[in-house]
Protein backbone atom coordinates (compact mmCIF):
# COMPACT_ATOMS: atom_id res chain seq x y z
CA UNK A 1 0.00 0.00 0.00
CA UNK A 2 1.40 3.38 -0.99
CA UNK A 3 0.68 6.57 0.85
CA UNK A 4 0.79 9.71 -1.20
CA UNK A 5 1.68 13.00 0.44
CA UNK A 6 2.28 16.38 -1.07
CA UNK A 7 5.70 17.96 -1.26
CA UNK A 8 4.75 20.57 1.37
CA UNK A 9 3.57 17.83 3.74
CA UNK A 10 6.82 15.94 3.17
CA UNK A 11 8.89 19.09 3.81
CA UNK A 12 6.85 19.83 6.97
CA UNK A 13 7.44 16.32 8.30
CA UNK A 14 11.18 16.49 7.66
CA UNK A 15 11.69 20.05 8.86
CA UNK A 16 9.60 19.83 12.00
CA UNK A 17 11.77 17.17 13.59
CA UNK A 18 15.22 18.28 12.44
CA UNK A 19 17.51 19.46 15.18
CA UNK A 20 19.04 22.22 13.06
CA UNK A 21 15.67 23.88 12.57
CA UNK A 22 14.71 23.52 16.23
CA UNK A 23 18.08 24.93 17.26
CA UNK A 24 17.86 27.94 14.92
CA UNK A 25 14.32 28.65 16.05
CA UNK A 26 14.93 28.45 19.81
CA UNK A 27 18.59 29.28 20.46
CA UNK A 28 18.48 33.09 20.77
CA UNK A 29 15.62 33.12 23.25
CA UNK A 30 16.86 30.13 25.26
CA UNK A 31 20.38 31.53 25.50
CA UNK A 32 19.26 34.99 26.66
CA UNK A 33 16.42 34.03 28.98
CA UNK A 34 17.59 30.74 30.45
CA UNK A 35 21.31 30.15 30.04
CA UNK A 36 22.45 33.70 30.82
CA UNK A 37 20.15 33.88 33.83
CA UNK A 38 21.46 30.64 35.35
CA UNK A 39 25.05 31.65 34.54
CA UNK A 40 24.44 34.97 36.30
CA UNK A 41 25.65 36.92 33.29
CA UNK A 42 28.85 34.91 32.68
CA UNK A 43 28.94 34.44 28.91
CA UNK A 44 31.29 31.42 28.91
CA UNK A 45 29.29 29.55 31.52
CA UNK A 46 26.08 30.39 29.65
CA UNK A 47 27.58 28.97 26.45
CA UNK A 48 28.55 25.79 28.29
CA UNK A 49 25.07 25.44 29.77
CA UNK A 50 23.51 26.03 26.36
CA UNK A 51 25.71 23.39 24.76
CA UNK A 52 24.86 20.82 27.44
CA UNK A 53 21.18 21.64 27.13
CA UNK A 54 21.08 21.34 23.36
CA UNK A 55 22.97 18.05 23.47
CA UNK A 56 20.12 16.73 25.63
CA UNK A 57 17.55 18.32 23.26
CA UNK A 58 19.18 16.53 20.32
CA UNK A 59 19.11 13.20 22.18
CA UNK A 60 15.44 13.57 23.16
CA UNK A 61 14.05 15.34 20.09
CA UNK A 62 12.32 12.20 18.86
CA UNK A 63 10.19 12.15 22.04
CA UNK A 64 8.41 15.43 21.24
CA UNK A 65 4.71 14.70 21.06
CA UNK A 66 3.25 18.08 20.18
CA UNK A 67 5.31 19.94 17.61
CA UNK A 68 3.40 23.15 18.30
CA UNK A 69 4.88 23.25 21.79
CA UNK A 70 8.48 22.49 20.83
CA UNK A 71 9.79 25.87 22.04
CA UNK A 72 8.45 25.30 25.54
CA UNK A 73 9.71 21.74 25.51
CA UNK A 74 13.22 22.88 24.50
CA UNK A 75 13.20 25.52 27.24
CA UNK A 76 12.17 22.91 29.81
CA UNK A 77 14.86 20.42 28.70
CA UNK A 78 17.61 23.07 28.72
CA UNK A 79 16.49 24.42 32.11
CA UNK A 80 16.40 20.94 33.68
CA UNK A 81 19.80 20.09 32.21
CA UNK A 82 21.30 23.27 33.66
CA UNK A 83 19.78 22.64 37.09
CA UNK A 84 21.06 19.07 37.12
CA UNK A 85 24.52 20.25 36.06
CA UNK A 86 24.56 22.87 38.81
CA UNK A 87 23.56 20.27 41.40
CA UNK A 88 26.19 17.85 40.13
CA UNK A 89 28.90 20.50 40.28
CA UNK A 90 27.87 21.56 43.77
CA UNK A 91 27.84 17.98 45.06
CA UNK A 92 31.23 17.32 43.44
CA UNK A 93 32.59 20.40 45.19
CA UNK A 94 31.14 19.31 48.51
CA UNK A 95 32.54 15.78 48.17
CA UNK A 96 35.97 17.21 47.33
CA UNK A 97 36.02 19.38 50.45
CA UNK A 98 39.28 18.61 52.22
CA UNK A 99 39.02 18.34 55.97
CA UNK A 100 42.58 17.05 56.20
CA UNK A 101 44.25 20.26 55.12
CA UNK A 102 47.81 20.64 56.27
CA UNK A 103 47.33 24.29 57.25
CA UNK A 104 44.97 23.31 60.06
CA UNK A 105 46.91 22.23 63.08
CA UNK A 106 45.61 19.45 65.26
CA UNK A 107 45.58 21.77 68.22
CA UNK A 108 42.81 22.65 70.60
CA UNK A 109 39.84 23.95 68.64
CA UNK A 110 38.16 26.96 70.16
CA UNK A 111 35.79 28.81 67.82
CA UNK A 112 33.78 29.82 70.84
CA UNK A 113 35.22 29.93 74.36
CA UNK A 114 32.22 27.98 75.67
CA UNK A 115 32.37 25.28 72.97
CA UNK A 116 33.13 22.20 75.08
CA UNK A 117 35.60 24.29 77.05
CA UNK A 118 38.06 24.15 74.13
CA UNK A 119 38.80 20.48 74.84
CA UNK A 120 38.36 19.11 71.31
CA UNK A 121 40.99 18.72 68.63
CA UNK A 122 40.46 19.54 64.96
CA UNK A 123 40.78 15.86 64.05
CA UNK A 124 38.03 14.93 66.50
CA UNK A 125 35.71 17.51 64.96
CA UNK A 126 36.62 16.42 61.41
CA UNK A 127 35.96 12.80 62.36
CA UNK A 128 32.57 13.66 63.89
CA UNK A 129 31.50 15.69 60.85
CA UNK A 130 32.51 12.88 58.49
CA UNK A 131 30.34 10.44 60.47
CA UNK A 132 27.20 12.50 59.78
CA UNK A 133 24.76 11.43 57.06
CA UNK A 134 25.53 13.00 53.68
CA UNK A 135 22.66 15.52 53.80
CA UNK A 136 23.63 16.78 57.26
CA UNK A 137 27.28 16.94 56.30
CA UNK A 138 26.54 18.98 53.17
CA UNK A 139 24.42 21.54 55.01
CA UNK A 140 27.00 21.94 57.79
CA UNK A 141 29.84 22.42 55.32
CA UNK A 142 27.93 24.96 53.26
CA UNK A 143 26.68 26.90 56.28
CA UNK A 144 29.76 26.99 58.49
CA UNK A 145 32.68 26.53 56.14
CA UNK A 146 31.37 28.29 53.02
CA UNK A 147 29.31 30.75 55.12
CA UNK A 148 26.25 30.46 52.88
CA UNK A 149 22.80 31.62 53.90
CA UNK A 150 19.96 29.13 54.08
CA UNK A 151 18.52 30.53 50.84
CA UNK A 152 21.87 29.99 49.08
CA UNK A 153 22.15 26.48 50.49
CA UNK A 154 18.61 25.71 49.36
CA UNK A 155 19.37 26.90 45.85
CA UNK A 156 22.64 24.93 45.65
CA UNK A 157 21.17 21.67 46.92
CA UNK A 158 17.76 21.96 45.30
CA UNK A 159 15.88 22.02 48.60
CA UNK A 160 13.79 24.64 50.40
CA UNK A 161 15.34 27.04 52.88
CA UNK A 162 13.09 25.54 55.57
CA UNK A 163 14.59 22.13 54.83
CA UNK A 164 18.06 23.66 55.05
CA UNK A 165 17.30 25.10 58.50
CA UNK A 166 15.81 21.81 59.68
CA UNK A 167 18.75 19.79 58.35
CA UNK A 168 21.18 22.19 60.04
CA UNK A 169 19.35 21.98 63.36
CA UNK A 170 19.29 18.18 63.26
CA UNK A 171 22.90 18.00 62.08
CA UNK A 172 24.06 20.33 64.85
CA UNK A 173 22.23 18.30 67.47
CA UNK A 174 23.68 15.03 66.18
CA UNK A 175 27.16 16.57 65.96
CA UNK A 176 26.90 17.88 69.53
CA UNK A 177 25.87 14.42 70.74
CA UNK A 178 28.86 12.87 68.97
CA UNK A 179 31.27 15.49 70.29
CA UNK A 180 30.06 14.99 73.86
CA UNK A 181 31.45 11.46 73.67
CA UNK A 182 34.90 12.87 72.84
CA UNK A 183 34.74 15.28 75.77
CA UNK A 184 34.23 12.48 78.27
Amino acid sequence: MKVLITESQYRTILESLQFDNVYKMTYPKVFETICMRYAKGDYDTAMEYCQLGYIKVNEKLNTVKDEDKVEGWVAMVVRNTIINEMRKRQLDTIKDFDFDRSDIADSEYDPNPDFFDGKLTASQIRYAINQLPEGYKNVIKLRYFDEMSHDEIAKQLGITSATSRTQLRKATQKLNDMLKKFKQ
